[in-house]
């Protein structure tokens, strides 16, 4: 049985790789299926579930990103092996720890001194005082809390049901994140889209941040309920500056105000690049579970949604 390598923008790339880390297995590249019928493992980011249809072996599918929303959709019911990447962990931990100590430090503020010849020292909260909050704690979210406890800040996780772990503060469920929001002076957001994160961070729930905070997003654009509402958390406070690498939709509409509002930055979708090298090495461990009979890791759970 063969395992087929679905289109992406980077498909010469992934089929060098794979056919590196697993050069006894049939490997067919898109469009070229040979018998659909003799499909039994894809390697993909998406598919039509027209094209799913015309594999009828099909018996599990290895995502090529970290994302799984596209495969939660109606019909589509095969397993899902999801990406859980160190090395995308590893870059998504540099992008927040950039933004977040950007803001913190007020290196904004210094460049704009320099430009207008000014030698201006800036006070900044030290960061055993500096409290960051990284809302959603899988894979990436505890890569992030290391990467700034490492750096002596303050921790806050907030989670569906919480954990007991040291250096880190967890909240737990509705009932925490109001605590949570306003104990973090930088929240980062990390949740997947899914039914139970979608719209989470409503109006109400932007006031309850802390005065002068910095919202950083790498999880999913859905997680804002509007995002009129956060322009007016950044016009009117508690919100100081907005780090989005995810919007809703990506990009923004050409008439958003996040294209041109001064406390924005946007960037598209790459605080974590999937890494083909690192992530053709994960694909083929649990292609070779697979083989063996055994369960690969980590699959995606639809009744959690991630």
């Amino acid at each position: 049985m063969a395992i087929l390598v679905s289109p992406s923008s980077r498909i010469e790339e992934w089929a060098a790789e794979l056919r590196a880390q697993m050069p006894n297995e049939d490997l067919r590249v898109w469009p070229e299926v040979g018998d659909p019928a003799e499909i039994e493992y894809m390697i993909a980011w998406r598919m039509s579930r027209a094209d799913l249809a015309t594999l009828p072996n099909l018996q599990c599918i290895l995502c090529q990103g970290a994302g799984t929303e596209q495969w939660q959709k109606p019909g589509i019911d095969v397993p899902v092996v999801r990406l859980a990447d160190p090395e995308m962990a590893n870059e998504m931990a540099g992008y927040a720890v950039a933004w977040v100590l950007r803001h913190q430090r007020r290196f904004s503020e210094l460049e704009s001194a320099q430009h207008r010849g000014e030698w201006k020292v800036l006070e900044h909260t030290q960061p055993y005082k500096y409290r960051v909050g990284v809302l959603g704690y899988g894979e990436i979210g505890s890569r992030i809390s290391r990467a700034f406890g490492d750096l002596g800040y303050v921790v806050n996780a907030w989670t569906r049901s919480g954990r007991d772990e040291e250096r880190v503060t967890h909240y737990a469920g509705h009932d925490e994140l109001e605590d949570f929001l306003g104990n973090s002076d930088a929240v980062i957001n990390v949740l997947p889209s899914t039914d139970a994160t979608a719209g989470l961070l409503t109006s109400e729930r932007l006031a309850q941040f802390v005065p002068g905070s910095i919202f950083v997003n790498v999880g999913r654009g859905t997680v804002l309920a509007d995002e009129g509402d956060l322009i007016e958390a950044l016009n009117n406070g508690p919100i100081a500056a907005a780090v989005l690498d995810v919007t809703e939709p990506e990009p923004p509409a050409d008439d958003s105000p996040l294209w041109t509002h001064p406390a924005v930055t946007l960037t598209p979708h790459i605080s974590g690049m999937t890494q083909v090298g690192s992530a053709a090495t994960l694909i083929a461990a649990n292609i070779a579970r697979l083989r063996a009979g055994q369960e690969p890791f980590p699959l995606l759970d639809r009744s959690l949604g991630y």
